[in-house]
């Protein structure tokens, strides 16, 4: 189920216009609107997101292959769960 939803997510960017590598208003809102903002802080979440991966791109191509990259996915994890639990 995560990986369907980070396809769509990656699909969609994809798609984008633009520099592929760039974090535009557009990307950050797909990011911000696959955040469960009962269990996250939303804005903590997209800036994780943006500092763990800085290029939009890299965020795509590592969740597309979650298993390849399932170090880097878990680090990912670790520190949204450890900084944006919402209260």
């Amino acid at each position: 189920m995560k990986l369907i939803s980070f396809l769509s997510v990656s699909l969609i960017m994809a798609s984008c216009s633009g520099d592929p590598d760039a974090w535009n208003d557009e990307r950050k809102q797909i990011v911000k609107d696959k955040c469960d903002s009962e269990m996250f802080d939303c804005d903590c979440y997209l800036k994780t997101t943006m500092e763990s991966f800085p290029k939009a791109q890299e965020y795509n191509k590592t969740l597309e292959n979650e298993s390849a990259n399932q170090k880097k996915v878990d680090a990912y994890w670790d520190k949204i769960y450890e900084g944006c639990v919402a209260d």
